[in-house]
């Protein structure tokens, strides 16, 4: 009885140890469709750190620049491969809630095919 008894604390220890921990979750705020050769302003608010992710579902390239549209700051300007994703991390000093205002600016036209997610461990 006594094997029995000094396994479950060990194994309880180990499995505390491996999960992983809850503030560093994140969940989708905001997400949605971005149309071809148009721009997308979105506010959100969200913590002080967010992370932007464009996917391209289209089987043609896709140009495309993310934009803080409140400092109209270049956050990340490039091409996304057929099938793929690219997420950009950025950050505003503040206490939470974050107003964040970005700015999608799609230069593909062929298709509107793509859509974004924007993420924070907390969402307002």
């Amino acid at each position: 009885m006594r094997k029995v008894i000094a396994v479950v604390p060990v194994a309880l220890a180990a499995t505390l140890l491996a999960a992983p921990s809850a503030s560093a979750a994140t969940k989708v705020c905001e997400g949605g469709p971005l149309m071809g050769g148009a721009t997308k302003v979105v506010s959100v608010s969200a913590g002080q750190k967010i992370d932007i992710t464009v996917h391209n579902h289209d089987y043609r390239g896709l140009l495309v620049q993310i934009i803080d549209d409140v400092w109209d700051k270049g956050l990340w300007s490039g091409a996304i491969a057929p099938g793929k994703e690219h997420t950009v991390s950025h950050g505003i000093l503040g206490d939470p809630p974050v107003g964040h205002r970005i700015r999608f600016e799609v230069t593909s036209n062929l298709s509107n095919n793509y859509t974004y997610a924007i993420k924070s461990d907390r969402c307002y």
